[in-house]
């Protein structure tokens, strides 16, 4: 029982977590990323943090990480030189899309370019039938022609994408071994194992994303891994998958579209966690952080899924605008604004704020680091909300005099401001940004912001949080201890798991149960395999079955739990149950008497929750403080205006706290800041908290939106 470490490499800052199971402590640390390398600043950050706690490596015991690698990959197209292997006459699926236009009224709607180019989109002779049946047998000869033509044109990478491979595969397999024989240290992707689910477009997207990455993604693991053997570390390296789950290297490297969103989830997790433990079910995660703020909803203490997503959208918030990929994912909203958000004015000579980003290197002005365009950082270090000296933790302290420059130049002058009334604007503007967004997305889900708690975290999360809750009409935040660490904290409260997922189009009322049997069983049986592989005991696997069904009839299908099996002519009527329960928490409502159809199958394995689950950053080991009154350490100037409650607009005398100082029961009035080493929590007035048994600040909006 050694020590657990969770990393997040984000785009301005990779968190660390390090947490010792015997002695409960817990030390946390952030470090610029480094984008021209991100395993630099992984494994530098884990080096200071060995160094505080005064460990060595072979006295951590696991190491879990997530990263934005593979997404970054994909937009700046720096993936590998990557060919696609396809059915005669379907090279042009990845281009063609499916032949939609995601907005009726731009007649200039772009999309982002395929990762293929059709020089290296090859087609060959074969054919498979949508029941599995072999039409035409793949010509050896044509694909051996195919293959030697895309090793002349340099390929690194394949992509396998033959029509109706998810029922048969015997020819995608054929033209791998094809592959293997020929060039053996190329990687090979079959759309039969990456995503082997019927519709042709979002297979052949996700397989071709998965190819794309995967050398880049191999290479970059194995560099992160070296460099943890480097530094003494022998325990297992597990990766953050996208669906909340955790898995091997090994998987990762294999299905690199699998973690496309690993480092965003994890906060999700973190925010269930501490749902949990306070009490509160219905939740919306809000996690702001350098360069993107992410929303997420949380119901039963759950994070919702979804079965599919885009990356590279030609525009950031229009659905249909990107790369499909097919695979797992906790529903996650992006929205340009950060920290590093970068103000402009814009075309129109208005304030704009985001969604482009200083990132790390320059960084927003206030840094040190060259940069001179201001952020959202800088707006609020200028209006008293951080305090230079502090800045993580006093190791980085902040250049005020640089962020006052860059605001005054670039918005204080043109727009005929003081600088202090733009930063006001910058702060404003990516607040109302967020709320906007935010009102958007529980529009597209149904949901009444009434009804949840919402929790905070992220580097910024905690400054703009009321003012985003006061908006919605949210009644309580809830701040966690190590606030802007809360991803890396969510990676070590999750178990190792692996989804699969077949295709198998039925009605309920015609299943046949025998065929449905098979499909489990062999899942269930590759699952075991896997988790198996990773150190998992067969008695410690948790598997559960879930499908994706519609009305008859209907274009899309929703997700759906399903008891155990196996299944017989008795489950029919627990499968209907199952889906009229999904359907009316979706829609309110059900359509008795309407046939209902299924479309995939998957399984969704897992091994036990880490013991570390019940740690001390939710039950934290300060929490056995006396109860007693909360001290401000400080007072600072800090502007408050229009919206953040109350009526003064202009700085007022505000009270500080140190959060290592705050015992269970402490309760503080706004306006006031509560500090800790990596984020500030911000009180408007007419804002009360309290500091609650697990050392959660939860703050008290007295003010709501009509």
């Amino acid at each position: 029982m050694g020590y657990a470490v969770g990393i997040d490499i984000g785009g301005t800052f990779t968190d660390l977590v390090m947490y010792g199971d015997t002695n409960r402590l817990l030390i946390t640390g952030k470090v610029l990323t480094t984008p021209e390398n991100p395993a630099l600043g992984a494994l530098e950050g884990l080096r200071r943090l060995m160094e505080r706690a005064g460990i060595g490596g072979r006295e951590i015991e696991v190491v879990v990480h997530g990263t934005t690698l593979v997404a970054n990959a994909i937009v700046e197209r720096k993936g590998a030189t990557t060919g696609l292997l396809t059915t005669n006459g379907f090279r042009d699926i990845i281009e063609t899309r499916r032949e939609k236009r995601y907005d009726l009224y731009d007649l200039s709607a772009q999309f982002p370019e395929p990762l293929v180019p059709r020089s290296r989109r090859l087609g060959v002779p074969e054919r498979i039938a949508a029941d599995g049946a072999i039409l035409q047998p793949l010509d050896s000869q044509a694909a051996g022609a195919a293959v030697d033509t895309l090793l002349a044109r340099g390929v690194e990478s394949v992509a396998i994408c033959l029509l109706h491979a998810y029922r048969n595969p015997t020819h995608e397999q054929a033209l791998r071994d094809l592959l293997a024989a020929r060039a053996a240290h190329l990687t090979v992707s079959l759309s039969s194992e990456v995503d082997p689910e019927l519709r042709e477009y979002e297979r052949f997207s996700t397989t071709v994303c998965n190819a794309y990455t995967q050398p880049v993604m191999a290479r970059y693991l194995r560099e992160l891994q070296e460099g943890l053997w480097a530094a003494g570390v022998r325990a297992p390296l597990h990766i953050m998958l996208s669906s909340g789950g955790i898995t091997t290297p090994a998987v990762a490297a294999r299905f690199p579209v699998r973690i496309l969103e690993s480092g965003p989830v994890g906060g999700v997790l973190a925010a269930a966690h501490v749902g949990r433990s306070a009490g509160s079910s219905s939740l919306l995660s809000f996690d702001m952080g350098g360069t993107t703020a992410k929303l997420s909803f949380i119901e039963g203490s759950t994070p919702t899924l979804l079965t599919e997503f885009e990356v590279d959208r030609a525009y950031r918030f229009k659905k249909g605008s990107g790369l499909v990929v097919r695979v797992p994912v906790v529903d996650i909203v992006e929205i340009g604004a950060g920290g590093g958000s970068i103000a402009q004015v814009g075309g129109m000579g208005l304030l704009k704020v985001g969604p482009e980003s200083a990132g790390s290197r320059p960084g927003p002005a206030c840094y040190g680091f060259g940069g001179v365009l201001p952020t959202v950082t800088d707006a609020d270090l200028l209006l008293g909300y951080i305090n230079p000296e502090r800045f993580l933790g006093g190791r980085m302290p902040l250049n005020r005099a640089a962020a006052h420059q860059a605001i005054e130049t670039r918005l204080g002058k043109p727009l005929g401001m003081e600088a202090i009334e733009a930063a006001w604007g910058i702060h404003r503007v990516v607040n109302e940004n967020m709320v906007n967004a935010a009102r958007i997305y529980m529009a597209e889900k149904g949901r009444d912001p009434k009804r949840y708690d919402l929790i905070a975290f992220g580097g910024a999360g905690p400054i703009h949080a009321a003012w985003l809750a006061r908006k919605l009409g949210i009644a309580r935040v809830t701040v966690p201890p190590r606030a802007g660490v809360a991803s890396a904290l969510g990676f070590l409260v999750t178990p190792l798991s692996f989804d699969f997922v077949r295709t198998y189009v039925t009605g309920i009322a015609g299943v046949d149960w025998s065929h449905l049997n098979q499909l489990y069983a062999t899942m269930e049986a590759e699952a075991r395999g896997m988790l198996g592989a990773a150190g998992i005991a067969e008695r410690d696997i948790t598997l559960r079955r879930y499908a994706e069904m519609r009305y008859v009839g209907q274009g899309r299908e929703i997700f759906v739990p399903l008891p155990a099996g196996p299944y017989g002519p008795a489950a029919q009527p627990a499968l209907t149950q199952a889906f009229d329960a999904a359907y009316a928490g979706i829609y309110t409502q059900t359509n008795p008497g309407q046939a209902i159809e299924a479309i995939n199958w998957r399984l969704l394995a897992s091994g036990p929750t880490p013991r570390r689950a019940l740690i001390s950053p939710l039950l934290p080991a300060d929490a056995a403080r006396k109860p007693g009154a909360a001290r401000p350490v400080d007072y600072r100037k800090v502007y408050l205006g229009e919206g953040m409650g109350g009526e003064g607009v202009g700085f007022c005398e505000c009270a500080v706290y140190d959060r290592a100082t705050l015992p269970a029961g402490a309760r503080i009035s706004g306006p006031a800041l509560v500090e800790e080493e990596d984020t500030v929590t911000l009180l408007g007035p007419e804002t009360k908290a309290e500091i609650d048994a697990f050392s959660n600040i939860v703050i008290t909006i007295h003010t709501h939106a009509r």
